[in-house]
C-alpha cells in the first residue's frame, strides 16, 4: 500500500522536547518508517492496534516520542490529532490525575486547533481552563469533572477524563493519536481518597485501547513492569522493543554530538565510540555532556577512557545504572543474585538453570533458583533466554562494568580494570576469547586450595590467594606478554586457559614454556599452570608436564 503520510516541509517544536538541541536528535528510520507508514495507513483506515514501546531506561522512549508528537503536530491539514501526556513518577490524587489529564488533553486540543504552540508547552491548568474554552461539549465535560469532584466521586472524575480523547475523536470526526510516556506510574503513583495506591488504574485501557478513532502509543522505562501491564490487558497493546542505535545512525549521532559539544573526533574516534556504547543513546550523551570531557579531544584515545571511567564510576551512566541496581540488590537476596549476574556476565550466552546450579555449586533447588531468577527479570537486571529454562544479559560492556565496579571486589575478590577493558573493548582486541572458561577457573582458585587436588601432577601445596589478577600484561624478557590468570598469595601462579573451541596444542605449549623458562629466571619460585577445557593434542600434556607446568584438571560434567 502507497504510504498516505507525507512528511511535513518544517516541523514546529510545539511541545519542548526533553533532548534539548533538537539538532541532537537523530535516526530511528526503523521506528519513523513503522509508525508514519504501515501503521499511520492503518490508522486512517480505522483498524490500527494500540501499541506499547519498551525499553530500558534513557534508550530514547520520550525523545522518539516527543518527535512523534510534533511531526505530527506539523500536519494539521491531516487531521491525525496527537496527544501526550507524561504519568509523574509522584504521588497524586486520582482527583488531581482526573483534572491534570483533562487540562492537558484540552489545552493541547485548543492549541492544535488554534495553531497555538505555547498551549502545547504551557498547558493550562484546570481553574484557567474553563475561560478557553468556547466548545460547548467540552464545557458540559469540564463542568460535569467539577460536579463529580464537589460530590467526592473521583472514580468518575478520571472515567470522563480517559475517555475524553476518544469521545472528542468521534464528535468532531478526526483521528487522534494519544501518546502515553512511563505509562508503568500509572499503577504505582495515584492514590485514592484513603491514599492507598490504586494498583488497577491500568484496568482504564482495557476498553480505551481498543478504540480505532484514538489509539494509544504507550511507553515505560521498567520494562518488565510494563509488559506486566500490557500484558494483563489480554493483547490491547502490540509490543515494540526500542533498541539501541544501528551502527549508521549510532556514528551520526557521535558526529552530531562531537560539533554541538565541540569536541574533537575522528573516524578512528568514532568507530571506538561506536565499540564502546554499541549505540547507546545514553551511553553516546554521557561520553559528550560529562562533566570530565575537559580536553574536548576524542582523537585521543587515552581522552576517551578517562572520561568513559569517570562516567562510569560516578557520572550519568553510574546515576542510571548504579542507584538502579542497588535498589534491586536491597530488595533481592544479596550474595547470590549477585554472583548470578557476575556469572551470567560472564558467561556472555544464554545458561540453563542446571548449569548455573553446577558451575557456581549452589546450594538450592531448581525450583528456588527459578524463583531468585524471575526477580531479577522481574528487576530488568536479567532476560529470559529462547526457552523458561534459559537466562542471559545482553551484550552491554558499560552495564557489566557499572555492576562490576559496584560488587566483583565482594564477590571474588577481583577488582576490574575499567581502563584496561575499555581499551580492549574499543579495539575489540582479545574479544570473548576463553572468557567464560578463566571465570570458571577463578571460580575455583579465589578460595585456599591444595594444588594436589586442582592438578592433575600437583604437589602437596595449600595456596593462598588474595589477589587475582585477569589478562594481565607482563613483560617477559624483552616482549609484552598477556598472562590470563596471575594468582597472588603466599606463592604467584601463573595459568593459561586455552579457549573453548579447540585442544591445548603443541603452539600454545611452545608458548607458555617459553614464558616460564624466561620469568623462571627472575622468579623461581613463581608456578605455571594450564587450563584447557577440551583437552590437550597428543604428547603435549607430557610435554607441559616435563617442563614443570601444572596441568588443572577439568569440569567434570
Amino acid at each position: 500500500m502507497k504510504a498516505m503520510f507525507e512528511m511535513p516541509k518544517t516541523i514546529t517544536y510545539a511541545l519542548p522536547e526533553l533532548i534539548g538541541d533538537t539538532n541532537l536528535f537523530v535516526g530511528r528510520k526503523k521506528e519513523f518508517d513503522y509508525f508514519l507508514g504501515i501503521w499511520y495507513n492503518r490508522l486512517i483506515a480505522n483498524i490500527a492496534q494500540s501499541q506499547a514501546i519498551v525499553a530500558r531506561r534513557k534508550k530514547g522512549k520520550t525523545a522518539f516520542l516527543q518527535r512523534l508528537f510534533n511531526i505530527l503536530w506539523s500536519c494539521p491539514e491531516k487531521r491525525v490529532v496527537p496527544f501526550y501526556f507524561s504519568v509523574k513518577e509522584t504521588y497524586t490524587t486520582l482527583a488531581e490525575f482526573a483534572k491534570d489529564f483533562f487540562s492537558t488533553f484540552v489545552s493541547q486540543w485548543i492549541g492544535y486547533m488554534e495553531r497555538k504552540p505555547e498551549l502545547i508547552a504551557n498547558p493550562l491548568n484546570f481553574v484557567r481552563l474553563k475561560e478557553r474554552i468556547e466548545d460547548n461539549e467540552l464545557k458540559e465535560i469540564f463542568d460535569s469533572i467539577n460536579e463529580f469532584e464537589r460530590v467526592g466521586n473521583w472514580g468518575l472524575m478520571w472515567a470522563t477524563a480517559a475517555r475524553l480523547p476518544f469521545e472528542t475523536a468521534i464528535a468532531k470526526k478526526c483521528k487522534i493519536v494519544q501518546i502515553i510516556d512511563e505509562f508503568q506510574n500509572i499503577n504505582a503513583y495515584i492514590v485514592d481518597d484513603q491514599k492507598n495506591t490504586i494498583d488497577s488504574m491500568s484496568g482504564t485501557y482495557l476498553d480505551l485501547a481498543e478504540k480505532k478513532e484514538a489509539p494509544l502509543i504507550i511507553s515505560g522505562s521498567e520494562v518488565h513492569g510494563l509488559l506486566e501491564i500490557v500484558r494483563r490487558l489480554t493483547a490491547r497493546f502490540e509490543e515494540n522493543v526500542l533498541e539501541n542505535l544501528p551502527e549508521e545512525e549510532a556514528k551520526e549521532a557521535i558526529w552530531k554530538y562531537a560539533e554541538i559539544f565541540q569536541t574533537k573526533i575522528d573516524d578512528a574516534g568514532v568507530d571506538k565510540l561506536w565499540n564502546l556504547t554499541s549505540g547507546d543513546p545514553l551511553y553516546i550523551k554521557a561520553l559528550f555532556s560529562s562533566k570530565s570531557n575537559t580536553k574536548n579531544d576524542y582523537v585521543q584515545e587515552d581522552n576517551i577512557i578517562e572520561v568513559y571511567t569517570q562516567e562510569i564510576t560516578s557520572g550519568l551512566i553510574f546515576k542510571t545504572w548504579g542507584e538502579y541496581i542497588a535498589k534491586i540488590f536491597a530488595e533481592v537476596n544479596k550474595r547470590n543474585a549477585k554472583r548470578l549476574l557476575l556469572y551470567l556476565f560472564q558467561a556472555g550466552e544464554e545458561r540453563t538453570r542446571a548449569q548455573i546450579i553446577k558451575d557456581l555449586k549452589l546450594d538450592m533447588t531448581d525450583s528456588e533458583l527459578e524463583t531468585k531468577l524471575q526477580k531479577l527479570i522481574k528487576a530488568d537486571l536479567i532476560s529470559q533466554g529462547e526457552t523458561n529454562f534459559d537466562y542471559k544479559i545482553g551484550k552491554d560492556k558499560t552495564y557489566e562494568l557499572v555492576f562490576r565496579h559496584l560488587f566483583q571486589k565482594e564477590i571474588d575478590n577481583f577488582v576490574p580494570d575499567i581502563r584496561k577493558e575499555l581499551r580492549q573493548e574499543m579495539g575489540k582486541t582479545s574479544d570473548e576469547k576463553g572468557k567464560f572458561r578463566e571465570y570458571l577457573v577463578r571460580e575455583r582458585i579465589k578460595k585456599p586450595f591444595n594444588l594436589k587436588d586442582l592438578a592433575e601432577n600437583g604437589i602437596d601445596l595449600t595456596i593462598k590467594p588474595k589477589t587475582i589478577l585477569e589478562r594481565e600484561t607482563v613483560k617477559v624478557g624483552l616482549r609484552d606478554r598477556e598472562i590470563d590468570l596471575i594468582v597472588k598469595g603466599n606463592v604467584e601462579m601463573w595459568i593459561d586457559v586455552k579457549d573453548t573451541k579447540g585442544k591445548y596444542g603443541k603452539r600454545e605449549a611452545d608458548r607458555w614454556i617459553e614464558i616460564k623458562q624466561a620469568t623462571s629466571e627472575k622468579s623461581p619460585k613463581t608456578l605455571f599452570a594450564t587450563f584447557s577445557q577440551n583437552g590437550y593434542t597428543s604428547s603435549v600434556k607430557e610435554l607441559l608436564v616435563s617442563n614443570g607446568v601444572y596441568v588443572l584438571k577439568g569440569e567434570k560434567g
